[in-house]
């Protein structure tokens, strides 16, 4: 599947720098019209110098690693189908014998303090680690939502409350090396229910729908040191549709297996996200319904048919 898909150029991949948002005035309104430019063209960016050392970022992924190399009946306390369990162990099969093609952990993040405690404590460094790359990108997520939202036109301090106090989960990935003649995707084709998502990987496999090319799908090359930004579908409806949540898949690799960890950022759970009232007017008039984080979780309860953003669209 994956050599039928044809990889992003760097040039056309945006790359944020963001020490640079605490630059000059000359310098920021540069940076913010090149995240305006990429949320509204392709839905993500990467962002580079974002203050999380490799060694946060390393641990954080070997941890979890090692996690999901654990045999499955340690971690069968955590397997769940209910969406609303704050730790909560999913493990996908390639077919109805045994082999597992990708395992997933998500982990409530917010307030740390609160969670952290109902984490896996095997291996013994899972907390430590992932607590303290949960702690760093929560401030990068809030960092960077500054600038998002200014570069809509908004203060950038609009909505930041709701942030501060919303929800943070950490998805943790294992796509399992997977032969070519198989042609499984790892993850299928989706867009983030979140405002944001902010991605860490071992090594390359997203694609995106590419608006730009037909909706052809890309492959989006990894680079070391790199964190990519995926606009989710809250931000949508926040932009009133002038920035547009990224569909997004994984491929499975031949030669090894992919880790990643996906730190999701969103209101508070019944707090209704709805388009920002100054991007309304008799020439853009509202294209979504308010909505919120726990109306999402039982739309996806009710396995309906359309996707989610669709859903909200006026």
């Amino acid at each position: 599947m994956n050599s039928l898909v044809s990889t992003l150029h760097p040039s056309q991949v945006t790359t944020i720098d963001v020490s640079q948002l605490h630059h000059d005035s000359h310098t920021k309104p540069l940076v913010l019209k090149s995240i305006h430019d990429a949320c509204q063209k392709r839905g993500f960016f990467q962002v580079v110098n974002h203050g999380i050392s490799t060694e946060v970022t390393e641990n954080a992924l070997g941890s979890l690693s090692k996690f999901f190399d654990l045999p499955m009946d340690q971690k069968t306390i955590f397997l769940s189908n209910d969406v609303k369990k704050p730790v909560r162990l999913e493990a996908f099969r390639v077919d109805n014998v045994s082999r597992v093609s990708r395992e997933l952990i998500k982990l409530y993040a917010y307030p740390i303090e609160d969670w952290i405690g109902s984490w896996p404590h095997n291996p013994t460094d899972f907390r430590e680690n992932l607590g303290k790359y949960a702690i760093e990108v929560r401030r990068l997520s809030l960092e960077i939502m500054g600038a998002i939202v200014e570069s809509l036109g908004l203060p950038p301090t609009y909505s930041r409350s709701s942030l501060e106090k919303g929800m943070h989960m950490i998805v943790g990935n294992k796509y399992r090396q997977c032969s070519p003649s198989s042609n499984i995707l790892g993850l299928a084709s989706h867009t983030d229910h979140t405002i944001i998502t902010i991605l860490l990987e071992s090594m390359s496999g997203l694609e995106i729908m590419d608006s730009n090319d037909n909706n052809a799908w890309k492959s989006v090359p990894a680079a070391g040191g790199t964190l990519k930004v995926l606009i989710g579908n809250h931000l949508e409806v926040l932009s009133n549709g002038l920035y547009k949540s990224v569909f997004h898949r994984v491929t499975s690799n031949a030669q090894k297996s992919r880790v990643s960890i996906g730190s999701c950022l969103s209101f508070p759970m019944a707090e209704m996200v709805e388009p920002a009232m100054e991007l309304v007017d008799e020439e853009h008039p509202k294209r979504y319904r308010a909505s919120s984080l726990e109306e999402y979780i039982k739309f996806l309860s009710s396995k309906a048919d359309k996707s989610y953003i669709e859903s909200l669209k006026i």
